[in-house]
């Protein structure tokens, strides 16, 4: 009896406890919290279906859009805190659509528990070449002789184009018009017709139209070069060193959920984000694939919060009522 002890106390504790079931026991549900068919919902639906294969279970994905992605937020943000509804977003509903709402329904800080940021991507300044400019410093200079003339458009207020515009007038020390569209597409629209003068949009968005000679790239919000736009250099390299930014997509659980469901969670993001076909389908949507921890992206709404408040206030940018 003696030599089971060990054997007997090895099964006991290697047998779960009741109530802890392997995660996921059942299916999971992926909250986009903008349209079908859009640069956030696409890598989503690629994720889901690898975890889905991974796990063993079904991962779905259900798109709640509306008010800059603050709709479904909110719906995560309320659900149960067990691993089972998950936010997979871009930054903007935690960071800059915060940045400007007066009244939100959830805290971008403390109604979620990060699990990761899977992806960034980068920004351009596009420009109509009716515009007659040909690097961001002629166009600066071209606004200091205009005051207000020249136009800028955004899929929206608060959104990465509006704050983009806002940041270049801030740093140039420049004055411009912005000009919010219901959207990105009409936003790029109107530079391609010329009725408005430029737009910072998605580098994937502008560079078709860079291509066929229709908009002129003066310059990306990164740290370094996109792929997609060859030659056209950071604007932080065209002596406009605070012009840099990137939005980033993550993944969230409501803050309440259990240590051992967020790693569960996380340990299959990583795992997929490890797979090289991953990695080279969504760099070939002009996205940086990566994996960025809970504490990083913890520290990135922080900061980011802080900085898109600071220049809403400078702006004077305030949400739609």
């Amino acid at each position: 009896m003696t030599r089971l002890l060990p054997i007997f106390l090895a099964l006991l504790f290697s047998v779960p406890a009741a109530g802890q079931e392997a995660y996921p026991s059942r299916p999971v549900k992926f909250v986009v919290p903008f349209p079908p068919g859009g640069p956030l919902d696409v890598p989503a639906r690629l994720i889901a279906q690898r975890l889905t294969e991974h796990w063993g279970r079904p991962v779905v994905v259900e798109n709640q859009a509306g008010a800059s992605g603050s709709i479904g937020a909110n719906a995560v943000s309320r659900a149960a805190p067990d691993g089972y509804t998950l936010l997979v977003t871009v930054d903007i509903p935690l960071t800059m659509y915060p940045a400007v709402a007066t009244r939100l329904p959830y805290d971008p800080q403390s109604d979620f528990r990060p699990i990761g940021s899977y992806a960034r991507f980068q920004n351009g300044l596009f420009v109509n070449p009716g515009v007659g400019v040909e690097t961001a410093r002629d166009l600066v200079e071209l606004a200091k002789k205009q005051p207000g003339k020249l136009t800028f458009s955004s899929a929206g207020i608060a959104s990465p184009a509006h704050f983009g515009g806002e940041l270049f007038k801030s740093i140039a020390g420049i004055d411009m018009t912005h000009v919010p569209y219901k959207g990105a597409a009409p936003a790029m629209a109107a530079v391609l017709s010329g009725e408005v003068s430029m737009m910072f949009g998605p580098t994937t968005q502008g560079a078709p139209h860079v291509r066929s000679g229709k908009v002129k790239a003066l310059g990306v919000t990164g740290p370094k070069s996109s792929p997609v736009l060859a030659g056209v250099k950071p604007l932080a390299e065209q002596g406009f060193p605070g012009l840099v930014f990137e939005n980033w997509f993550g993944v969230f659980a409501p803050a309440k959920t259990s240590d051992a469901s967020a790693e569960a969670i996380g340990a299959g993001w990583k795992q997929v984000m490890g797979n090289a076909e991953v990695r080279a389908r969504l760099a070939g949507m002009d996205l940086e694939p990566v994996w960025d921890g809970p504490e990083q992206v913890r520290r990135a709404i922080g900061s980011d919060l802080q900085r898109w408040r600071e220049l809403a206030k400078r702006a004077g940018i305030k949400a739609p009522n």
